[in-house]
């Protein structure tokens, strides 16, 4: 890496550090802002100011990726606008170096940013997003987090229906009004309890029955693969927060309910995840790219839009894999293959 290389990079990284300090700041600023009066009715749950920063601290991740994308193109462009104001790049292109190999390492530094936001989403987030969830719930919801009504899909099409489900009770997870529907070769079966708490291994049962084919049987535990306290977490976190799933837990939801087209399409983009800020920062270089006198922000405004475009684009696309309108493939992969073709011909007209 030469040194203007290594000098482009630190002004990206730099760049990068100040918009995303600033985005995720910002939004979680208004986020908390707009929840004003009920945090200050938290109290009646024991909450304080240290659960209050640390749910703005574990809010950070989220908004992150989230807007990460965001981020490392506003920052590249940012990074980009700076050089050329200040003649920079103009000696670079000059000596011989295509636009695109003057700007390699903002692509790569990009790259590695977005691979490293794919690992946060698969290894960190899901560590900290029932922590999240519940004082969330508890900040702005008044309520303690224990989703009502909860349907969980299990391998070979089981099915668990909770009528109350507390994640975070103090006993270990809990479960009111438990109803396991299997099916077996003798015909189908139905586990039918009270109540049901969680021991680290299985479920404890009480009042539980099981009914089948050769009659009703007493039950005090149960256990079945698919169908744990994490899989009833996934299966809410499903209905309500999707984008916060991970590959791993859209696989999940697969092995349980394959024709989940949801799980489908978002497995798809977050395995794609990584090319986006790449494919943004290739689809707005030819509007910055330019070396009249005041136009170069013209032309962040300019590709800010384009890539405006490919965010509806994108959402339209998953909208149609969820409904099952478009398959999941292409609903995850279009927008990638659509404007990554788009970003390649945009390049070669930019300037050099």
């Amino acid at each position: 890496m030469q040194r203007f290389d290594r000098y482009l990079l630190r002004v990206y990284l730099s760049w990068w550090l100040v918009v995303a300090a600033a985005m995720c700041g910002l939004f979680t600023a208004l986020k908390l802002l707009g929840k004003n009066d009920e945090i200050q009715q938290a109290d009646r749950f024991g909450l304080g100011t240290g659960d209050l920063l640390r749910f703005a601290l574990l809010e950070q991740p989220f908004q992150l990726l989230l807007f990460g994308p965001y981020v490392t193109l506003l920052a590249a462009l940012g990074a980009v606008t700076q050089m050329l104001r200040h003649r920079e790049l103009i000696p670079v292109l000059a000596s011989g170096r295509s636009a695109l190999r003057a700007l390699a390492p903002i692509l790569l530094a990009a790259l590695g940013l977005a691979l490293a936001l794919a690992w946060a989403r698969e290894s960190a987030a899901p560590r900290i997003l029932s922590e999240h969830e519940n004082l969330e719930r508890r900040f702005f919801s008044q309520v303690i987090w224990s989703p009502r009504d909860l349907w969980v899909r299990g391998p070979g099409d089981a099915r668990l229906h909770a009528g109350l489900f507390v994640p975070a009770s103090s006993g270990g997870p809990r479960i009111e009004g438990l109803q396991v529907f299997l099916r077996s070769s003798s015909g189908d079966e139905m586990l039918d309890a009270a109540s049901a708490a969680w021991n680290g291994s299985a479920w404890e049962l009480t009042g539980g029955r099981l009914l089948s084919p050769r009659g009703e049987e007493a039950q005090t535990h149960f256990a079945r693969a698919g169908l744990g306290p994490a899989d009833c977490e996934r299966a809410w976190f499903a209905r309500v927060r999707p984008l916060d799933l991970s590959i791993a837990d859209c696989a999940a939801l697969l092995a349980g309910d394959p024709g989940h087209r949801q799980a489908a399409t978002l497995a798809w983009s977050w395995r794609l995840a990584p090319l986006v800020p790449v494919l943004l920062i290739l689809l707005s270089l030819p509007f910055v790219l330019r070396f009249e006198r005041k136009t170069s922000w013209e032309g962040l405004a300019g590709g800010l839009a384009l890539c405006g475009v490919y965010f509806v684009v994108e959402l339209l696309l998953r909208d149609l894999g969820g409904r099952g309108a478009l398959s999941p493939f292409w609903a995850g992969a279009g927008p990638v293959a659509l404007f990554g073709g788009l970003a390649l011909v945009g390049l070669g007209r930019a300037s050099t």
